[in-house]
């Protein structure tokens, strides 16, 4: 027994461990009745801040909590073999005293610490609330009975606050509309509120115990306006309207929401009539605009008289009227201020120039430019011309319109058409037809008429006209051509030079005959003479088909012979040299041809 217990006292001598933790403040100061937990042994410390554990396990998970500081949490490894000794520095925490005043009087808090995930509701009253709180960022949702959530994130340090919080609660709604009428008055509706008559800029002053409470601007709509139930006063301010109230208007949301407030008509009466030259005007619309950009018409009828009732003030007249506008000197401010007179008023007018566009082309649809044209309308005639692409266009009064285009070359177009007022005629076409001419002639040689030969008439650029072919007769033509234009006539055939007529100009009465004569070709030879050592043979006379040449300098000469030509005889008499020479068998033209004399 006795070895038994001796063995327990061993092994606990080797397993267990005391650990002694002193706590203080952060000014050193020990803390008493300090709660302090290790792996769940809960022990509190004493009056000089101390704790000890004897414990048998390595990792001690450590706790330590007190009534104004800061928990703190920390896990340590215990060491083998020796006694932990070891303090704790324990923070105080930061308190703030908040005060929250609000707009209503009674409502609800609801508040969370940045990160937390439930809200603390606290019900405030009299329009006050106390809270204190630990410093840190707050999530807060004020509210009150109908009103809208007022959320605010609000930071606290270690001090006193105050905040002054607004809670919007939405007034009731009413929807006032003025009426211009023959007598004054106020009128509560629920739905169909029938025929108004909206007056134009007129201000309504609402009072409430002899306060102004707002204005509106009463308009052609009903105007939204929130109000408490209760009763108030109205008034209309208007330079026309001096002392028109109503008293004593009771107003309940449940009840009376649309207000129509009726008020005696003030206006100024203007008669007129509105003619163009010696011509009334009718089916005319005449707008009446004044300075706040409220606008009135009225319609001319058949005689062109009109007659408009309107708020006395300064206006500004403008005239709707396809195809006319006032005349510029009635592009006045008029001043109609003076309530219930009657104004005569006569307008004038100018009538609107209209536009007429077109394009003038020829059969084939190419457009003609600089082609005269000429429109009339009535006694006043206008001159323009087509620019670069055919196009034309001009500005004149309505009515009925005569359009003449000239062009040389071309046969005369004219139309008749009718031109609306306040109106475009666009894409007027006018295709003008050419007057044309022919060009025929024989074609041939020196002694007889050539046929199948292409002939191609072409324009003073050298651009192609026109191409034909020549009968076995020789005969050929080119029809329909264009006069007052100048061409020139090509004919390239293999056995021939190259033709090219002189230029010349059709003109509306030529009927022009052209008789070519084709020459035959030449051939072309370079005969360089060399003597037995290479060197040119210079200056020395050369009978060749019983012509006598003299060779330059270099020993060279130019031969030229008809294409038809199959051999020539070439003699140089002081070297008593003589050779014919085969053409027949020369590939090229010109041909270079090397002799060499002995």
């Amino acid at each position: 027994m006795k070895k038994l217990i001796l063995l327990f006292i061993v092994l606990f001598s080797i397993t267990s461990y005391s650990i002694t933790i002193t706590i203080t403040g952060e000014d050193t100061t020990s803390l008493k009745e300090v709660i302090v937990n290790i792996n769940n042994q809960v022990k509190i410390s004493d009056s000089k801040g101390r704790v000890t554990f004897d414990t048998l396990e390595e990792i001690l998970n450590i706790s330590i909590s007190k009534e104004g500081y800061k928990e703190e949490v920390l896990t340590l490894k215990n060491s083998k073999d020796e006694i932990q000794n070891f303090s704790l520095v324990m923070k105080k925490l930061n308190i703030s005293y908040v005060t929250f005043e609000f707009s209503v009087n009674s409502g609800l808090i609801e508040y969370r610490e940045v990160g937390a995930r439930r809200y603390t509701k606290v019900p405030f009253l009299r329009g006050f609330k106390s809270i204190e709180f630990l410093a840190g960022t707050y999530e807060f949702v004020f509210s009150a009975k109908n009103s809208k959530k007022n959320k605010q994130i609000l930071n606290f340090k270690d001090r006193s606050e105050h905040f002054f919080i607004d809670i919007d609660i939405p007034k009731n709604k009413f929807f006032i509309l003025g009426n211009v009428s023959k007598n004054k008055g106020i009128k509560f509706y629920k739905d169909n509120i029938g025929k108004v008559i909206p007056p134009k800029d007129i201000t309504l002053v609402i009072f409430q115990k002899g306060k102004i409470i707002t204005k509106i601007k009463l308009k052609d709509t009903f105007i939204p306006i929130e109000l408490d139930d209760g009763i108030y006063d109205f008034m209309i301010e208007d330079r026309f309207y001096s002392d028109l109230y109503f008293r004593g208007i009771k107003l309940n949301s449940t009840v009376n929401k649309n207000i129509v407030i009726s008020i005696p008509s003030v206006q100024a009466t203007i008669l007129g009539v509105i003619k163009n030259q010696d011509q009334f005007i009718g089916g005319a619309k005449i707008l009446f605009t004044d300075v706040d950009n409220n606008s009135y018409e009225t319609m001319s009828n058949f005689a062109g008289e009109f007659s408009i009732n309107i708020p006395p003030q300064k206006y500004k007249i403008t005239l709707k009227k396809p195809g006319f506008i006032l005349e510029k000197n009635q592009n006045l401010i008029y001043n109609f201020t003076a309530p219930k007179e009657i104004y005569n008023l006569s307008l004038n007018t100018e009538e609107l120039l209209s536009n007429i566009e077109g394009i003038v082309v020829d059969n084939r649809g190419i457009p003609i430019s600089n082609a005269d044209i000429m429109v009339k309308n009535g006694e006043k005639i206008i001159r323009l011309k087509s620019d670069d692409f055919g196009n034309f266009s001009t500005s004149t009064l309505p009515g009925l319109l005569f359009i003449k285009v000239q062009k040389d070359g071309y046969k005369a177009f004219g139309v008749v058409t009718k031109l609306e007022r306040f109106s475009t005629i666009s894409g007027l076409n006018i295709s003008l037809t050419p007057y044309l001419s022919n060009v025929s002639g024989i074609v041939g040689n020196s002694f007889t008429p050539l046929g199948s030969l292409h002939l191609t008439l072409r324009n003073q650029e050298g651009e192609v006209v026109a191409n034909t072919i020549s009968n076995p007769n020789g005969y050929y033509e080119f029809s329909d051509i264009k006069i007052n234009n100048s061409y020139f006539i090509s004919v390239g055939a293999q056995s021939y030079k190259y033709y090219y007529s002189d230029v010349f100009t059709l003109t509306k009465e030529d009927l022009i005959n052209k008789n070519i004569i084709l020459e035959n070709r030449e051939i072309q030879i370079h005969l360089e003479l060399l003597n037995g050592s290479k060197t040119p043979v210079s200056n020395q006379e050369v009978i060749i088909e019983g012509i006598t040449y003299k060779t330059d300098t270099n020993g060279f000469l130019l031969l030229e012979f008809p294409e038809d030509k199959k051999n020539i005889n070439i003699e140089v008499m002081s070297y008593g040299y003589y050779k014919q020479i085969d053409l027949t068998s020369m590939s090229t033209n010109p041909n270079q041809l090397t002799l060499i004399i002995k």
